[in-house]
């Protein structure tokens, strides 16, 4: 029996040995190179959009092991903050709250109740251990503390 094969089925045999059609594992070889060469130069990428930024803006991305742009921030907080351990997830808080207050105008918001303050949907806030309290909602001396109001967390909010 004689099978027939189209001219269509003779060109695919064909492509993969074209050399206008490399092999799809030195391409991705090749974007590696890339970006390892751009980070010489550099620029790094945002693990979450992809996009390149230049190191010399510290601004523009947060490093916690994953390096995180500026505008993915949130999305990406939101949805990792509930996978961190606790520790992990207070250490790495803190240092969002730093990096945030240092590059973006972030500012801390007290509490004035159990509830956290009511925010414009175009901010971003988290709440994080409060650093003068180290969390006990205490001073040394025993009394309520003044920056988180005895209720152990603050509010940074960068603005919308």
């Amino acid at each position: 029996m004689e099978v027939h094969r189209n001219s269509h089925d003779s060109l695919n045999d064909q492509l993969p040995d074209h050399p206008l059609f490399p092999d799809i594992s030195q391409i991705q070889h090749d974007l590696k190179d890339l970006t390892e060469a751009l980070a010489l130069l550099g620029v790094k990428r945002c693990s979450a959009c992809n996009k390149f930024f230049r190191c010399s803006d510290q601004g523009a991305l947060f490093d916690c092991g994953k390096i995180i742009c500026f505008g993915c921030v949130p999305a990406w907080w939101q949805e990792m903050s509930q996978h961190f351990g606790a520790e992990d997830r207070d250490r790495i808080a803190m240092q969002l709250s730093s990096w945030l207050r240092k590059y973006h105008g972030a500012e801390i918001v007290k509490q004035v109740s159990e509830q956290a303050p009511q925010l414009d949907p175009a901010q971003f806030q988290i709440v994080v251990r409060c650093r003068e309290c180290l969390g006990s909602g205490k001073l040394l001396e025993g009394e309520r503390c003044r920056f988180c109001n005895g209720f152990k967390t603050v509010n940074v909010v960068v603005p919308g």
